[in-house]
């Protein structure tokens, strides 16, 4: 079973497979930075979740190609990754808008996400 933001993440990868017409951003009107991220996590699992900082990523990029990731994807991933960390990615309205269409309804914050994901660990483990 996914989640609604597993299925939404689904449905946009086969809505680019079956119209290979359109790419679609798949961001959120919010940054959202390592320690907000924590704190939606705390706030989700009722307990302190700590954010650490940022990686390495000289040593990010080195481990990628250790284990057997070709040299230029490697460093085409720390590229991305690290500039996901300094700047972070957010939509325009227009990629909003185009989004809501598409799922027919607004897309929840990742808040809302990660409220949702930590119920249904809650429930796996007290099954």
């Amino acid at each position: 079973m996914f989640s609604e933001a597993g299925r939404n993440f689904l449905f946009a990868l086969e809505l680019n497979r079956s119209t290979n017409t359109k790419t679609y951003n798949l961001a959120s009107k919010n940054l959202l930075s390592g320690p907000g991220a924590a704190a939606i996590w705390s706030r989700a699992l009722g307990k302190e979740i700590r954010y650490t900082g940022h990686a390495n990523f000289d040593a990010f990029e080195e481990q990628l190609q250790k284990t057997g990731t070709p040299s230029w994807l490697a460093y085409d991933l720390r590229v991305m990754y690290q500039a996901y960390v300094e700047r972070g990615s957010a939509t325009s309205k227009e990629d909003d808008a185009q989004f809501a269409k598409l799922l027919g309804h607004e897309p929840r914050a990742y808040g809302n996400y990660a409220e949702e994901l930590a119920r249904q660990w809650v429930a796996i483990s007290a099954a």
